[in-house]
């Protein structure tokens, strides 16, 4: 650099040395005329202008280096914004190279332009290279340290920026290319709002069709429409020009790329636009500016040009001994909304449509902007005149009318007030203290169903209607205002109505008027009517005293339960408990409070009662469950809960009932044990009496018929058989006293009705159960063996629900109806399966066999439990015999 800028310091002395004859000369003195010291001097002047004058100095180089060929529209914008920023400099020398990678992107190409580039500009002393678009940026980076090593980089247009693309590179920075095609498509598909689909002409064939396609895709679903987003790329332009023939009316077209088809044919930007404007009468929309005019409506347009003089400027920056480093990415004043007037006339857009600061080219020029300067010196002139004759008319009649002006608007201003405070309230009142009158509106009276023409404008008059109890807090209003003790008269009393009905009023006003001594003269005031009002406040005390109340019964209740009772939330955590609660478990109030219903439960995990709680619902608000709890000195007992919904306006809470239940189950442990110890001696009571009954008996006939068979007397024989009988007869009276202890002897005597009401009655005795039982139209005597099974079928339920149900309530229906016996049993036990009950046969003649001869009977059994709920019922029908007993 220091050879040149020797080369370039001679090369301005040779051109001094030749310059001082002719400037002399040019001043009229010949080469005689003056020393030749004059023309010394002007040598040196001459030497030492050209070589301070900066003018005069070396130019900055700067190398501009384009991704595409000169002629592209885009190319070409970004030139011309550069050099709009460049022709201002006289110092810069700027060079343009054209990498062509749109018609050529093959990377044996891109190698031999490497190569080119060395011998075309390799040993240029360049101050800053401009890279225009990603092929270029991409050269820069790939060849820095080769060709550009320790010169500043700045990039413009570079599409879909990401720090990726400069990763490497030093000293660079640049103009990113955000295009905003969201934008272009959002204000397309709103202002064609009947499109069915966005067709996208793209040639996915160069890297920023490929970039701006994956682009689109990426951001589509956040544009909530139901337009379909159609791509038109990899085609000929045949095949581009055929589809496009066959969009119909319900398509608009966002063309991105098509400047290479599918055959590799290269297209430039002009050819493309005039083909597809050819091939179509649809509303065409793009994002770039060098489209604008050729026949798009428009959109958010990117201008090269803008892009241009940006990185121009960052350029100079950097020229001017900026550190590159410091000089921050320019991201955005490229992209602009900007429409054609033409366009949007074919397609109905009026310019109201059209989003606030958008730009319109081809917009035609309005009358005004014709004719605006003849126009504004015609109304210039207009005004001047009009001015001129009303400020004469106006000074000639203002001082006339300022007296008057000032009295008419007193009296409006009073007017007005009165009618703003009538038309804000009830009516107004008016009290005069030097007259003491007292006047209210024809509405007040109205209101209370006076007829205003009787009424007297008096004190004695309004205060003969105003509530005794009232009359002296509305004198002693009144007297603090007359006194000056207050400007404000504020009071609620009472007054009485046609229809002898006492109306709440609030009284408001304040001093309007004073005398000549300040002393106050006139108060006016508004009347309102707060009956409903204090009526409302009235009835919220008398509610709220019922509510305190209601809770204070409440609470006592809760108190003086025996069971402990538990309120707490959808989660578990207790709200509240009551002293049952607190003694039963060991905990204080305020333990309770602080703990966790899943804490006090030992059978269950926090996610099981969980699932039991939401359960509960509208439809059904209380269900009932068994569990263990868990005391605070850890000792265990077992409960019963009834669960029950709490449905309040801003939450839902649950309010469980816990019982203590390990009484009842031991009270049922000792019945079960003396229901099998009674069973246990009625066996060993039969076979006793079997045993010492019926067995010598029969042991006896057996010697007697032995005797009889070693005889031949007749009258022996006689004997013998006689004493035999004897014996037969006495064993069959045995049997049948043994036999009525089996089967109640109540039962054959008195009937089926007798005997159940009689078994139920002996069970309820313990009073650990409740047996209900009813029974109609049996009068008359059953079929002996339908009692019996009936009998046997009762007892054996009732037997089961004892042992297993755990039940509190049993009831026992039993009717006749013509040819029919119904049994209906219900118990509130827990549930159990009934498809089990026909495999259970080890019972011995329990329920199974006991059901099985009601089947043999001809009859019929449904038996229904419901394992979460509980309970169970049996219905047993069975068809009698015509008049048979």
């Amino acid at each position: 650099m220091c050879n040149l800028f020797l080369i370039s310091g001679f090369s301005k002395l040779r051109r001094s040395r030749l310059l001082c004859p002719l400037i002399l000369q040019q001043l009229g003195l010949t080469k005689g005329s003056y020393p030749m010291k004059y023309q010394h001097y002007l040598f040196l002047f001459l030497c030492l202008l050209f070589l301070t004058n900066p003018t005069w100095a070396r130019k900055k180089k700067i190398l501009v280096l384009h991704s595409y060929h000169q002629g592209l529209n885009w190319t070409d914008n970004i030139t011309r914004g550069m050099q709009s920023i460049f022709e201002q400099h006289d110092n810069l020398e700027v060079q343009f190279e054209y990498m062509d990678s749109k018609r050529n992107s093959d990377p044996a190409y891109l190698v031999e332009f490497a190569k080119l580039y060395e011998l075309k500009h390799h040993n240029i002393p360049f101050e800053v290279i401009i890279a225009s678009d990603n092929n270029a940026l991409e050269f820069a980076r790939k060849y820095q340290n080769t060709y550009f090593k320790d010169i500043p980089v700045v990039f413009a247009s570079i599409d879909q920026f990401d720090e990726s693309l400069i990763e490497g590179m030093t000293n660079v920075t640049g103009v990113t290319e955000f295009i905003d095609f969201k934008r272009t498509i959002q204000e397309a598909l709103r202002l064609h709002p009947k499109a069915k689909n966005l067709v996208v002409i793209n040639d996915n064939q160069t890297t920023s069709a490929i970039i701006n396609r994956n682009h689109i895709k990426s951001f589509w679903p956040d544009i909530k429409t139901d337009v379909n987003l159609v791509f038109l790329e990899n085609l000929s332009i045949d095949e581009l020009v055929d589809k496009v023939n066959q969009l119909d009316d319900s398509n608009i077209i966002l063309l991105l790329n098509f400047s290479k088809d599918k055959e590799g044919n290269y297209i430039s930007y002009q050819e493309n636009i005039e083909i597809i404007r050819e091939a179509t009468q649809l509303p065409i929309y793009s994002s770039w500016v060098f489209y604008l005019g050729e026949g798009i409506v428009g959109g958010m347009l990117t201008s090269g040009f803008e892009q241009g003089k940006l990185a121009a400027q960052i350029a100079l920056r950097v020229i001017n001994g900026e550190d590159i480093n410091q000089i921050p990415l320019v991201t955005s004043g490229y992209n602009s909304l900007i429409f054609d007037y033409n366009q949007m006339q074919r397609f109905d857009i009026s310019p109201d449509q059209l989003p606030e600061g958008s730009q319109i080219i081809h917009l035609p020029l309005t009358l005004f902007e014709k004719y605006k300067t003849y126009l504004l010196l015609i109304s210039v002139f207009l005004i001047l005149i009009c001015i001129i004759i009303f400020y004469s008319r106006y000074i000639r009649k203002r001082n006339e009318n300022r007296l008057l002006a000032i009295n008419k608007d007193l009296k409006v201003n009073r007017t007005r007030l009165l009618r703003m405070l009538d038309s804000n309230s009830d009516g107004v009142w008016e009290h005069n203290f030097k007259s003491e009158r007292l006047t209210f509106s024809k509405q007040i009276w109205l209101n209370l169903g006076y007829d205003p023409d009787r009424v007297k404008n008096t004190l004695e008059f309004v205060y003969a209607h105003i509530h005794p109890d009232d009359q002296a807090k509305v004198e002693g209003k009144r007297l603090d205002c007359l006194k000056e003790i207050t400007e404000t008269f504020e009071v609620v009393f009472r007054i009485c109505n046609a229809n002898q009905e006492w109306k709440w009023y609030k009284g408001k006003g304040k001093i309007l008027d004073r005398d000549d001594a300040n002393a106050p003269t006139n108060m006016v005031g508004t009347l309102t009517d707060i009956t409903e009002r204090k009526l409302a406040e009235e009835q919220i005390q008398e509610d709220e005293k019922q509510i305190r109340a209601s809770e204070k019964r409440w609470r006592s209740l809760i108190e003086q339960a025996a069971d402990e009772i538990l309120i707490h939330n959808f989660s578990g955590k207790i709200i509240d408990a009551n002293s049952s609660a607190c003694q039963s478990l060991g905990y204080s109030h305020k333990d309770l409070l602080e703990m966790n219903y899943a804490d006090l439960d030992s059978k269950y995990s926090a996610q099981n009662l969980v699932d039991y709680w939401n359960k509960l619902s509208p439809d059904k608000s209380s269900i009932n469950m068994e569990s263990i709890q868990k005391r605070h000195d850890g000792s265990t007992f077992p409960v019963e809960i009834n669960l029950s919904l709490i449905d309040l306006e801003e939450d839902q809470l649950i309010l469980a009932v816990v019982r203590d239940i390990s009484k009842r189950q031991e009270t049922e442990r000792k019945v079960l044990n003396a229901v099998i110890e009674t069973e246990e001696n009625e066996r060993r009571r039969f076979a006793k009496d079997l045993h010492d009954s019926i067995g010598p008996l029969l042991s006896s006939i057996n010697l007697y018929l032995s005797a009889l068979k070693q005889t031949d007397e007749a009258e022996k024989k006689q004997s013998i058989i006689k004493v035999s009988r004897e014996a037969v007869n006495e064993a069959l009276v045995s049997i049948k006293e043994i036999s009525n202890n089996l089967s109640p002897h109540i039962l054959s005597d008195f009937g089926l009705e007798k005997a159940i009401n009689s078994f139920t009655q002996k069970l309820q005795v313990s009073e650990r159960i409740n047996i209900s039982f009813h029974a109609e139209n049996l009068n008359e005597r059953l079929n002996e063996q339908v009692e019996v099974v009936i009998y046997r079928v009762v007892t054996e339920l009732i037997h089961n629900t004892i042992k297993h149900a755990k039940a509190e309530n049993i009831e026992i229906n039993l009717s006749r109806e013509k040819d029919e016996l119904k049994l209906i049993y219900i118990d509130d036990g827990i549930g159990f399966d009934t498809r089990k009950l026909e495999s259970d046969k080890t019972n011995g003649m329990g329920l199974y066999n006991i059901l099985s001869r009601v089947r043999s009977l001809n009859g019929t059994h449904k038996i229904k439990s419901n394992l979460v709920n509980g309970g169970m019922m049996a219905v047993l029908s069975v068809k009698l015999e015509s008049g048979a007993k």
